[in-house]
C-alpha cells in the first residue's frame, strides 16, 4: 500500500485512513464526513489529493500533436496560465481518463501540466511513455486542494495572493520554492489546488491550519461535494465504454477539432451526435427516505430495467439521498424506480448540478 508524504500528519490529526486507488488516504477526520462537507460549503476545507498523478510535458511540436491524438482540444491554442478539463480517448471514443491540462512557464521553460486520476496512473503512464518525448513525472511534490468560500482568504493569510479566475493557473514562490497554483477544484465551490514541493509541505500545512476557519477534510466529503456539484468520477460515471456524448461532456471537446475529426474516437462521437445514443447520464434524487447507492438498478413504471446508479449517497446540503446514473435515452421522465432492499422505491430525475457552482469567473 502506497502512502502520501503527509501520512504521519494525517495520523497525528486523527484521520480515518482507508485504501483508495492503491494509497492509504484520509476518508474523514474527527469532525466526520457531514460536518466536513458543510464546512466546505460555508467556510473552507483542505484536502490532500496527492495520490493523483502529476506530469510536466515539454511544450514541443511533437508532444502537442501526440497529445492531440488522445485529447480533443486545440492544445496549440491553449493560452499560457490557463487550464482546461478534458480526457484521454480511446479509438472507440471511450474515456480512458478525465484530466485537467494546463499550459505554464516554469523557470523560463514551457510545459503542459496534466493532473490525472490515481487509479488510472498505470494506464495513462503507458500512453505518455509511448507517445511523448521530454516529460517529467512529479514525485517530489504533493497536491493540496483548498475549497470553499473562504479559500482565497486562507491563502492570503499565508501571504499568497492568487489573483486569478476559475481555471487559471500560475507558478509562484513560497519559502524560496516554486509552487504551481490553480483556481480549480472538485467541489463546486471556489477553491485552489496547489502542487507544492514536499520539502516545504509540512510547514505550509502547519501555517495553513492556523488560518481562521480552516479544517482538514477527507475523500468522503470530497465525494459528497462532487456529487452535489454533478461532477463525474472516473470508474463510476466515466469508463472506457462510456463516451463524452453519453456522459454529457461534449462541451469539453473543441468544436474545430470535432469538425476536423482528427482525434481518437471522433467518428464514433460524430455518429452519436447525429444519430443519438442509447444511454445518457442523469441526476436523480430519492423521494423516500431510502438511500441510493452505486450499482443499484433503475426501472420504469412497468418494472423494466432501463439503467443503473453510478454514484449515490446522502446529500448533507439537501438532506436527501441523491445520485448520478445512466438510463435508456427514451426513459428520461420522472416515472422511474430503484430497487432497494427488494422494494421498488420512486426516484426523480433532477437537473444537474444539484447545488449551483460558485466558481470565480471575473
Amino acid at each position: 500500500m502506497n502512502t502520501v508524504f503527509l501520512n504521519d500528519f494525517h495520523i497525528k490529526h486523527k484521520a480515518k485512513l482507508s485504501p483508495f486507488a492503491g494509497y492509504s488516504m484520509p476518508i474523514y477526520y474527527l469532525n466526520g464526513i457531514i460536518k466536513e462537507h458543510l464546512h466546505v460549503r460555508e467556510l473552507v476545507g483542505v484536502f490532500d489529493v496527492s495520490h493523483m498523478g502529476q506530469i510536466l510535458i515539454s511544450n514541443s511540436k511533437h508532444n502537442t500533436s501526440s497529445l492531440e491524438q488522445y485529447i480533443p482540444l486545440n492544445l496549440g491554442k491553449l493560452e499560457f496560465n490557463k487550464s482546461k478539463y478534458s480526457f484521454l480517448l480511446n479509438v472507440n471514443g471511450g474515456i480512458i481518463d478525465d484530466i485537467i491540462i494546463s499550459k505554464i512557464i516554469i523557470n523560463d521553460n514551457e510545459f503542459f501540466f496534466i493532473v490525472y486520476n490515481a487509479d488510472r496512473k498505470t494506464v495513462d503512464n503507458k500512453i505518455f511513455e509511448k507517445i511523448l518525448n521530454d516529460y517529467i513525472y512529479i514525485h517530489d511534490q504533493s497536491l493540496i486542494s483548498i475549497q470553499g468560500p473562504l479559500s482565497y482568504s486562507s491563502l492570503s493569510f499565508l501571504k499568497i495572493k492568487p489573483d486569478m479566475n476559475f481555471m487559471q493557473i500560475n507558478s509562484t514562490n513560497f519559502q524560496e520554492q516554486e509552487i504551481i497554483i490553480s483556481r480549480s477544484g472538485y467541489t463546486g465551490e471556489d477553491g485552489f489546488e496547489i502542487s507544492i514541493p514536499n520539502i516545504i509541505l509540512k510547514n505550509f500545512m502547519d501555517k495553513l491550519m492556523k488560518s481562521t476557519n480552516v479544517i482538514l477534510c477527507g475523500l468522503g466529503s470530497r465525494d459528497t461535494l462532487r456529487m452535489e456539484a454533478g461532477l463525474s468520477l472516473y470508474g463510476n460515471e466515466l469508463t472506457e465504454e462510456i463516451t463524452p456524448v453519453e456522459a454529457k461532456l461534449l462541451w469539453a471537446i473543441d468544436r474545430n477539432r470535432l469538425k476536423e475529426c482528427n482525434f481518437n474516437g471522433c467518428k464514433t462521437i460524430l455518429h452519436q451526435i447525429k444519430n443519438g445514443v442509447k444511454k445518457i447520464k442523469i441526476g436523480i434524487k430519492s423521494v423516500t427516505k431510502s438511500m441510493l447507492r452505486s450499482q443499484m438498478k433503475i426501472f420504469d413504471e412497468k418494472e423494466k430495467e432501463i439503467g443503473f446508479i453510478s454514484s449515490g449517497g446522502f446529500s448533507p446540503s439537501l438532506k436527501v439521498s441523491i445520485g448520478l446514473g445512466y438510463v435508456d435515452i427514451n426513459h428520461q421522465d420522472n416515472k422511474l424506480f430503484c430497487l432497494i432492499r427488494d422494494k421498488m422505491e420512486k426516484i426523480e430525475i433532477v437537473k444537474l448540478p444539484f447545488i449551483s457552482h460558485k466558481y470565480k469567473k471575473g
